[in-house]
């Protein structure tokens, strides 16, 4: 709900969350981890408990300049640090130049949000979520034709800006890895009843063609808030308010105090549809005129103020998308082998530049599409599976997502083109399905990630680094 191209860097780090968002889950029934071995547990902050001496030294040992924090039985270098926060000052520096906050409170920005990933991929791997070189080998694939280049064009392009093709990688697996947990561990637990559908639908019907384009600034109540704890927060809020409205920069602010994912941006938001938004957001932001800033609105995680970048007043409609597809039938036992087999080999034939009509003609076996190349035609909501409708929507033009197991069999999907086209009301329901999901589920990741923060083991070695609640 609340989700860089003026040069090459910006833009992979873009396109790369579209890229690894297409990428399929493991198991979305997984429950939450089971306790690990003592060489990988986790341990509450508040605990006495830490990791024990007799573990395994950490995996990032060679970079052992001087130890800023320690995450469960992992650590974070300055040196780490300093290169993030090298990264995040030239884009915010392009963004809102001369608005950057002191060096010394983007640092703890920063290590907070290299803390939360830490946690987050630590927690993947223990679930044995995986990221093979093949789904990897396409997201590469995937960031380099968004920006019109090849997987060998690209490499050259990061080189000449100085950065290295293994950390790249690295932090592109590390996104997957964490996208993946995401999906398994929230968005699979998101249920939507018909009645509270229909219920949005309505609501929907009124705010269809409205889009804002916005800045938030967000401050999280802690877990199990006492009433001083709830206070303190409120007057935070209170206080960051008064400096906005007294001319205050939103995105130097936004950037020094917001404990949002997209706080290191300025808190930029883009442009966000307002049905999306909580039924209190919207409504005070129709209120606003661009260039505003909202009041302090109380959401169950948290305060968010907002800036009223702009507003669009469209006639409703929806995005309808020209795709294609190969499906393999996987079955049961070594069936479903075969066909997770075939479906890399697929993978690596897209990879090569094979064409993915001719595969689809070859290899699909959907008796509608495969002589078609796979071809759907343009696709609007509700005629696809909700978890192929949400990969397809996320997908970049000319990309294709990584295998989708799903019912019994295995999809590849590829995006063609969008269009769109007048809501009907025949398509209002289906809408309404995918708008609520997306909102439920950002809701419900910041509860989820507040929770397996609380519960993780984190010292932070350096003072200069700590938050108040650190």
């Amino acid at each position: 709900m609340f989700r860089l191209r003026h040069t090459l860097t910006l833009a992979l780090l873009a396109s790369s969350c579209a890229a690894y968002a297409a990428t399929p889950f493991v198991n979305r029934d997984t429950l939450l981890a089971a306790p690990a071995s003592n060489s990988s547990r986790v341990f509450s902050a508040r605990s006495e408990v830490a990791p024990e001496s007799s573990s395994s030294l950490p995996a990032n040992l060679d970079y052992l300049d001087k130890v800023v924090a320690v995450v469960n039985d992992q650590i974070i270098t300055s040196l780490q640090l300093d290169q993030r926060v090298a990264t995040i000052k030239a884009q915010l520096q392009q963004q809102a130049p001369g608005q950057l906050p002191p060096d010394s409170v983007l640092r703890r920005q920063v290590l907070q949000q290299m803390i939360l990933q830490d946690i987050e991929v630590q927690m993947a791997k223990r679930m044995d979520i995986s990221v093979d070189q093949a789904t990897l080998d396409q997201a590469v694939a995937n960031i380099a034709r968004s920006n019109n280049l090849t997987p060998d064009q690209l490499r050259q392009a990061l080189s000449e800006q100085g950065l290295s093709w293994s950390s790249f990688e690295d932090n592109l697996r590390d996104r997957i890895l964490v996208d993946r947990l995401q999906q398994q561990e929230v968005e699979a637990r998101v249920h939507l009843s018909d009645d509270e559908v229909r219920t949005f639908a309505t609501q929907l019907k009124q705010l269809a063609g409205v889009s804002f384009e916005l800045q938030q600034i967000f401050l999280p109540l802690p877990a199990d808030p006492s009433p001083d704890a709830l206070s303190a927060v409120r007057q935070d809020a209170a206080r960051v308010h008064e400096e906005l409205v007294n001319g205050a920069s939103f995105t130097r602010l936004a950037t020094e105090v917001s404990a949002a994912h997209d706080a290191l941006q300025g808190g930029r938001l883009g442009w966000v549809k307002a049905a999306e938004l909580p039924s209190s957001v919207s409504q005070a932001l129709l209120k606003l005129k661009p260039g505003d800033i909202s009041s302090v609105i109380s959401t169950p995680t948290g305060y968010r103020i907002f800036k009223l970048l702009d507003i669009k007043h469209e006639d409703p409609s929806v995005t309808e998308v020209k795709a294609a597809m190969i499906v393999l039938h996987a079955g049961k036992g070594i069936q479903e082998q075969e066909a997770e087999a075939q479906a890399k080999d697929i993978e690596s034939s897209l990879q090569a530049g094979a064409s993915f009509a001719e595969l689809a003609k070859r290899y699909s076996q959907d008796s509608r599409t495969a002589a078609q190349g796979g071809d759907l035609g343009w696709v609007a909501p509700g005629q696809l599976p909700d978890e192929l409708e949400r990969v397809l929507a996320t997908l970049p033009t000319g990309n294709v997502s990584a295998p989708i197991p799903l019912n019994g069999s295995i999809y590849i999907l590829q995006s063609l083109g969008q269009r769109q086209t007048p809501l009907s009301d025949a398509q209002l329901n289906s809408v309404a399905r995918m708008q609520l999901f997306q909102r439920t589920a950002q809701e419900r990741l910041e509860e989820w990630q507040r929770r397996i923060r609380d519960s993780a083991y984190v010292e932070i070695l350096d003072p200069s680094l700590r938050t108040q609640n650190a």
